[in-house]
């Protein structure tokens, strides 16, 4: 088979797909696609676990009255962060949970903004209660697997590893 006739094949075939795009018209989707990551029990669980652990590292600071680590950008973040992905599930009692959860946010922010420190101590109690961070990660709780980085305990100071 010489060049010539496998480029009048080649030609023909593209000119027979383009020819088929022109008469098919515009391509428009008829629903807009929402891309909203992979929300599940699991993933909802490993961010409980990693940002909830951030909060509850804030303990000290709340007993002491310590505004400054409130006020850090990556506290702010934790807590935000928190609200939005451990209440990512689409059901009414998730959706009142970060209501309430963001509230509460706001109260520790504005006792923090006066530097009240009992408001403050009492803010951050009532979020841990109410986001329930008082209860310790264990073992076949949720997770995926137990010592990879897909583990929702990865990088979190409650890192096991499972040996046999």
């Amino acid at each position: 088979m010489s060049f010539d006739t496998i480029q009048s094949k080649f030609g023909k075939a593209v000119s027979i797909a383009s020819m088929g795009f022109l008469l098919a018209g515009p391509v428009i989707p008829t629903e807009i696609v929402h891309a909203d990551g992979a929300v599940s029990a699991s993933t909802v669980y490993r961010a409980r676990i990693g940002y909830g652990n951030k909060i509850k590292d804030l303990a000290p600071a709340a007993e002491k009255g310590d505004f400054a680590a409130f006020a850090e950008k990556k506290v702010l973040n934790a807590f935000d962060l928190f609200i939005s992905s451990s209440n990512a599930l689409k059901n009414p009692a998730t959706k009142a949970k970060k209501v309430a959860e963001k509230a509460i946010e706001a109260q520790i922010y504005s006792a923090v903004k006066a530097k009240d420190a009992a408001a403050l101590k009492s803010a951050y109690d009532e979020f841990i209660k109410v986001a329930d961070l008082s209860s310790e990660y264990k073992p076949n709780e949720l997770g995926q697997t137990d010592s990879s980085g897909y583990s929702p305990t990865y990088g979190t100071k409650n890192e096991y590893i499972y040996q046999r």
